[in-house]
């Protein structure tokens, strides 16, 4: 007799699926990049730096437009109006 699954059991396939895809992504992305750098790349430290960097995505106009300044040195930058 086979019992029916229960709602636990799509839940873990559901997981384990979410998984399995992510894990194909990066293996593409990781593939796609050796690939290119295998032909392109004129030392090996490139080769593997390049693979090592392969989640890594460009940056893009509106991630420019998102950074907010920020002093290197937080304390200097305070108001000097309390230290007099």
């Amino acid at each position: 007799m086979v019992t029916p699954l229960s709602a636990d059991d799509f839940t873990a396939m559901e997981g384990q699926l979410r998984e399995c895809l992510e894990e194909d992504r990066r293996y593409t992305r990781v593939n796609n990049v050796k690939c290119d750098a295998i032909h392109t790349a004129k030392t090996y430290e490139e080769f593997a730096d390049r693979v090592a960097a392969a989640h890594l995505r460009p940056l893009e106009k509106d991630d420019y437009k998102n950074k907010f300044s920020r002093s290197w040195n937080q304390y200097a930058a305070k108001d000097k109006a309390n230290i007099d």
